[in-house]
């Protein structure tokens, strides 16, 4: 079974979404002033569990070079830093299991809005309760999601979608326990029409596998249009 992670999406059946106004794009270079030391990157992220199993995190993450995934990434500093120790966190918690969970933070200064780690996880695929989605929705700002992808797997269909579908989010990271770090950012709606569209033309020749050509042609015609940013980052 393919991992998604239906982010944002409440478990309640009133089907609550966030405002389609997106604010405007929180990367500023004026905020990335802070020395390079400022940050302990060669500090322990994660303490890692010494029995090891197909889902245990990879010692990677305590490298300075897992670090710098982050610091890659088209964010404010801050940002880019609160993503890291979101990071940490999440896989803390993951680390031997396939238990995903998730995380949002501002797209301005990096802080903590909601997460969904003190409550029972999801395997293979995580959400927000009505009462995160709700105090997500209710923050005045965009979002940076940060969750992880227990097996390593690249970035979903539904992660593309949920990418470019709901305005508010305006990027999202997905983590391996391998320390793979993948970054999406979508700013054009017409992206989400684009991959429903390749899904529904693939549906019937491709059946469970079309969401995955669909996410393929998505990237490929991307490669071409530049539409949105799409990489991988470690």
């Amino acid at each position: 079974m393919q991992e998604c992670s239906r982010h944002l999406v409440p478990d309640d059946k009133d089907g609550l979404r966030f405002p389609e106004n997106r604010p405007g794009q929180p990367f500023s270079q004026q905020t990335d002033q802070y020395p390079k030391e400022h940050f302990a990157a060669e500090e322990r992220l994660v303490a890692l569990s010494p029995q090891s199993n197909a889902f245990s995190v990879s010692p990677v993450v305590n490298t300075k070079e897992y670090h710098d995934a982050f610091e890659r990434m088209p964010l404010a500093k801050p940002v880019r830093e609160g993503a890291y120790q979101q990071a940490g966190r999440i896989l803390q918690a993951a680390d031997g299991t396939d238990y995903e969970y998730m995380a949002a933070i501002d797209a301005r200064d990096g802080r903590l809005v909601v997460d969904n780690l003190a409550r029972e996880p999801s395997r293979k695929q995580t959400t927000f309760s009505a009462e995160e989605a709700s105090i997500a929705s209710n923050h005045r700002g965009a979002l940076v999601i940060i969750h992880n992808h227990p097996s390593s797997s690249p970035p979903s269909f539904t992660d593309f979608v949920m990418a470019s579908w709901n305005n508010q989010v305006f990027g999202s990271i997905v983590i391996g326990h391998d320390g793979s770090v993948w970054f999406i950012s979508i700013n054009d709606n017409k992206v989400f029409d684009l991959i429903m569209e390749l899904r529904f033309k693939y549906r019937d020749a491709y059946g469970d596998f079309s969401e995955i050509k669909a996410v393929d042609d998505l990237i490929s015609y991307n490669e071409r249009r530049d539409l949105f940013i799409f990489r991988k980052e470690r």
